[in-house]
């Protein structure tokens, strides 16, 4: 169920970081429209020669305001994306960053750790992976180390028994034991490379 989460969260981080772009393009595309607008005048007067000679004022102020209300939407636009990209960014390069250093970590054997990340952040199907990894090698190696204790205990009896110059059954018993938790530790390895 978790995993399904995860994964629904990358959907959501791609959609939501071209939402979020569309929305500051379109506010600052509004914005500058709405200045164009806002900056005409509401009566152009009475009569030819006035109209015209307001249009001609027009005319000379709209380039400038025009220039100054897009060049002001764009500065806003690219600040708000560089701001946004940013922060999304952080929400993957953090986490993949974490995910690193434990994947170094357990490449060094220390199956200790498990990866925690932040509510917003990303990659989480990949930090459950690699917390299900550590933890599945921590429990074949607790195996592993319990079979290998147990063959030492053996030994260790088959080394008193042969001083003891025991019968041949009770040899045999322990090397059987012995075989037995042998085939034990193979097949964890086994599952271990799988």
């Amino acid at each position: 169920m978790s995993r399904a989460i995860g994964l629904t969260t990358q959907k959501n981080y791609r959609f939501l970081l071209y939402a979020y772009s569309l929305v500051i393009v379109l506010l600052g595309a509004s914005f500058a429209g709405l200045g164009v607008i806002w900056s005409l005048p509401g009566n152009l007067g009475e009569g030819y020669h006035n109209v015209q000679a307001m249009l001609r004022g027009i005319q000379q102020m709209l380039f400038f305001r025009i220039t100054l209300f897009y060049s002001i939407a764009i500065l806003i636009i690219v600040v708000a994306m560089v701001v946004l990209h940013l922060l999304y960014s952080h929400r993957i390069a953090g986490p993949a960053y974490r995910i690193g250093q434990e994947a170094a970590r357990i490449a060094r054997g220390n199956l200790a750790g498990i990866i925690k990340f932040r509510k917003h952040d990303n990659l989480m199907d990949m930090a459950e992976s690699m917390n299900d990894v550590a933890s599945q090698y921590r429990e074949h190696i607790g195996a592993v180390l319990e079979h290998l204790a147990f063959i030492e205990e053996q030994s260790q009896k088959m080394s008193v028994l042969v001083q003891e110059e025991s019968d041949e059954a009770t040899l045999k018993q322990a090397a059987e034991e012995i075989t037995g938790k042998s085939n034990a530790i193979a097949d964890c390895l086994a599952e271990i490379r799988t």
